[in-house]
């Protein structure tokens, strides 16, 4: 259940986060918390905001997202949380101590038990640490519980490593750490059709959500979810098009995919791209024949790429 106002429909042990990406790490923070649960017979839930903190506190640091909303409360149901408290982070937040975050917690959402995640933090000037806020529960009649630290496979994991290494092209790392395959998901609109001239048509996607994190720049193997809901090999191309464009690097970003071996209409449908592996970096090259070449040899490395391998 999504929650968005005020709730003391029953009592709940809960976790606060952002929970952008329902990474390894979230998903084994909720494991903790239901385990937690049924022990003490709570709704498991989380806390977490509508609106990244950077955005209020300091809005240029703000990171784009690894998931738009919707999304993120289904994967948050999914790994086990029956309640979603979604709130706002706005200056009346920003400036509320940690001793007013719990207090409020408490108060309109029947929160019995909180379960700190490791080394998380929070209040206006996150220097409380886990006893001080175990002292806040005390005065308040809420118990306060320290998450286990997740060691598990693809450890260290945070969303803004996952960003890190999506920006640096490191596929197989933030799939890793997601325990899924980084999505992009949007519509087909129109492009100049550059691609078919070449034997190669490619369909334009603008993502919907549009503070998500795009990759880096560069051509990656990727998997395509046509209308049909059938997953196809595809050849990805995020960049500035310098080969073609005028502006070379200055022109905008534009995310291409050649669906390998497929010839439907997608002009106004939508399409969900898997990221599988990084090929190489985006260049310009001297000539559309070098830049034809240079195609088929990323459409050979992704063919060995998805030979053999159980995804599709």
């Amino acid at each position: 259940m999504i929650i968005e106002k005020s709730n003391r429909s029953r009592r709940r042990i809960a976790a606060v986060g952002m929970y952008d990406g329902v990474h390894l790490g979230h998903r084994y923070l909720i494991d903790y918390l239901s385990l937690e649960a049924r022990s003490r017979n709570l709704t498991p839930s989380v806390v977490t905001f509508r609106n990244h903190p950077l955005s209020v506190v300091r809005p240029d640091d703000a990171p784009p997202m690894l998931m738009e909303p919707d999304e993120k409360f289904l994967r948050l149901e999914q790994a086990g949380a029956d309640d979603i408290i979604v709130l706002d982070f706005d200056e009346k937040m920003r400036h509320m101590p940690a001793a007013g975050f719990l207090k409020m917690l408490h108060k309109n959402y029947a929160i019995d038990s909180l379960v700190v995640g490791f080394n998380n933090r929070f209040g206006h000037n996150r220097t409380d640490g886990f006893q001080q806020y175990q002292a806040i529960g005390r005065e308040i009649g809420m118990e306060v519980l320290e998450a286990p630290e997740y060691k598990g496979i693809g450890s260290p994991v945070s969303s803004s490593i996952i960003r890190t290494n999506l920006a640096q092209g490191l596929i197989d790392q933030a799939n890793i750490a997601l325990g899924r395959n980084y999505t992009l998901e949007g519509p087909v609109v129109p492009g100049r059709q550059l691609g078919r001239t070449l034997g190669f048509p490619t369909a334009n996607i603008v993502p919907d959500f549009k503070n998500i994190c795009i990759p880096g720049c560069g051509v990656y193997a990727a998997l395509t979810t046509t209308p049909d809901k059938v997953r196809r090999p595809t050849i990805l191309n995020i960049g500035h098009r310098p080969t073609v464009e005028a502006d070379g690097d200055k022109a905008p970003i534009s995310i291409e995919a050649h669906i390998l071996d497929y010839a439907g209409y997608l002009y106004g449908e939508r399409l969900t791209i898997e990221f599988i592996e990084k090929l190489r970096d985006e260049r310009k090259f001297d000539s559309l024949e070098k830049l034809k070449k240079a195609i088929s040899n990323d459409t050979r490395k992704a063919r060995s790429i998805f030979k053999g391998l159980d995804i599709i």
